[in-house]
C-alpha cells in the first residue's frame, strides 16, 4: 500500500469534513455543549420536581372518626390533614398525596396508608407516614412497658447497620461507568455517520467519485483513508463526550441531585488511558461499518435512510451493556459494543480483568478489521459504486 497516497487521501477527507456544517455538529457541539446543558436541565428540573413532590406529600386524607392517635401524631408531624370519605378514590384522583385507614383489629388497631406509587409525591408522603406511624407504635410500646416496670431495653436486644464498604470513588465511578459506554458508543456511531455518508454516497452525489478513482491511487489506500478520517471523527467524538460527561456529572445542578457520597474525581491518566484504548477499536468498527453501508446509497439522503437502521441496532448491545449485575466474561468479551460498555464500566468501578479486556480489544480489533476487508471489497465493485 502506497502510505503517501493514503495520507494525502486521509487529509483530503478531514478537510472536507471540517468544512461540512453537519459533521462539525455531530462531532463537536453534541457531544461538548449538549451533555452539560441536558444534564443542567435535568438537574434543575429534579430538584424543582422534588421541591414541588416534597410539598404535594405533606397533604394526606383520613378518616377522622377513627384514625384517633394516628390522627394527632400526623398532625405533630406537621401534616395537613384532610377528611376523606372516599380515600382511596381521593388519592386516584390527587386530592391528596396519600391516605391512612383505620379499622379495630383483634388485639389493637390497624392502619393501611393507601399510596399511587406512579406519583413521586404519593411515594414520598407513604414513607413518610410509615415512620411516623412506627414510631408511634414504637412510643405506645414503651410507654406500656413504662407502666408495667420492665425496661425499655427488651425492644432493641440487639442493632443491625448496614454499611456500604464501597468507597466514594468506587461509588461515582459505577454511576459514571454504567453510563458513559452507552452514551459514548452512540455518540460515537452518530458522529462517524455524516462523515462516512459525505465521503461515499456525498461523492457519488456531487461527481467526484469518478476523478478520485481515475487518479493512480490504489482502490485500498482510498478506503483507507476514508475509513481513518470517520475513525478520527468518531474517534474525537468519544472523547469530547467523555470530557463533557466528567464536566457535567461535577459542576452542573445534576451534581447536587448526586450528593456528596457521589463526588466524581476519576479521569486519572490511567483511568483515561483505559479507556481510550479500549474504545479506539470501536471507533475503526464504526467508521468502516458506516463507509461499507454508504457506499450503496446514491445520494446523500439515502445514505441517511441507510445508516439509520444500523444506529438502532447498536443501541440494543450498548443497553445491555448498562444492565446492572452483568459482568464481562471471556465469553462475552467476544460480544461487540457490550464488551466495550461493560469493559468501561469496570474501568472505572477498578474491577476489570485484564484478560477480559484483552479478548474485548482483540476481537473488537478483528471485527473492525472485517468490516475494513469488506467495505474495501465494496469499494472494489462497480455495480456497487456506479449502480442507478
Amino acid at each position: 500500500m502506497n502510505w503517501k497516497v493514503m495520507m494525502a487521501i486521509f487529509q483530503k477527507e478531514m478537510l472536507e469534513l471540517l468544512r461540512d456544517r453537519r459533521t462539525m455538529i455531530s462531532m463537536v457541539v453534541v457531544p461538548l455543549f449538549a451533555m452539560p446543558a441536558i444534564f443542567g436541565v435535568m438537574g434543575k428540573f429534579i430538584q424543582s420536581r422534588e421541591k414541588e413532590a416534597s410539598g404535594e406529600a405533606m397533604i394526606v386524607g383520613v378518616d377522622a372518626s377513627r384514625a384517633g392517635a394516628a390522627a394527632a401524631a400526623l398532625r405533630a408531624a406537621g401534616f395537613e390533614l384532610r377528611s376523606e370519605s372516599g380515600l382511596r378514590a381521593a388519592v386516584e384522583n390527587k386530592a391528596v398525596a396519600a391516605g391512612v385507614e383505620a379499622d379495630a383489629a383483634a388485639g389493637g388497631m390497624r392502619y393501611r396508608i393507601l399510596v399511587d406509587r406512579t406519583r413521586q409525591a404519593s411515594a414520598i408522603a407513604g414513607e413518610k407516614i410509615r415512620a411516623v406511624l412506627e414510631k408511634l407504635k414504637d412510643d405506645t410500646v414503651r410507654s406500656s412497658l413504662h407502666g408495667s416496670g420492665v425496661p425499655e431495653s427488651v425492644l432493641t436486644p440487639f442493632s443491625v447497620d448496614t454499611v456500604n464498604v464501597a468507597s466514594q470513588k468506587k461509588m461515582g465511578g459505577f454511576l459514571l461507568g454504567s453510563s458513559l459506554g452507552y452514551l459514548v458508543i452512540l455518540l460515537m456511531f452518530t458522529g462517524a455517520m455524516y462523515p462516512a455518508v459525505d465521503t461515499a454516497a456525498g461523492e457519488k452525489e456531487r461527481r467526484t467519485l469518478e476523478a478520485l478513482l481515475c487518479s493512480p491511487a490504489p482502490r485500498n489506500a482510498i478506503v483507507l483513508g476514508k475509513v481513518l478520517a470517520c475513525a478520527t471523527a468518531s474517534f474525537l467524538t468519544a472523547l469530547l463526550a467523555m470530557a463533557s460527561m466528567v464536566y457535567s456529572y461535577r459542576h452542573t445542578p445534576f451534581a447536587a441531585v448526586l450528593g456528596a457520597d457521589m463526588r466524581l474525581d476519576l479521569l486519572d491518566p490511567s483511568t483515561f488511558g483505559l479507556v481510550v484504548l479500549s474504545v479506539l477499536p470501536i471507533a475503526m468498527l464504526a467508521a468502516s461499518l458506516m463507509v461499507a453501508v454508504s457506499l450503496f446509497a446514491k445520494s446523500y439522503k439515502e445514505g441517511q435512510s441507510y445508516l439509520t437502521p444500523l444506529l438502532m441496532v447498536v443501541v440494543f448491545p450498548a443497553v445491555l451493556g448498562m444492565l446492572p449485575g452483568t459482568e464481562l466474561t471471556p465469553a462475552l468479551a467476544l460480544i461487540p459494543i457490550f464488551n466495550v460498555c461493560q469493559i468501561v464500566k469496570e474501568i472505572f468501578l477498578g474491577s476489570f480483568s485484564t484478560a477480559a479486556f484483552a479478548v474485548a480489544f482483540a476481537a473488537n480489533l478483528t471485527y473492525a478489521s472485517v468490516a475494513f476487508f469488506a467495505a474495501t471489497r465494496i469499494f472494489r465493485t462497480e455495480s456497487v459504486l456506479f449502480r442507478v
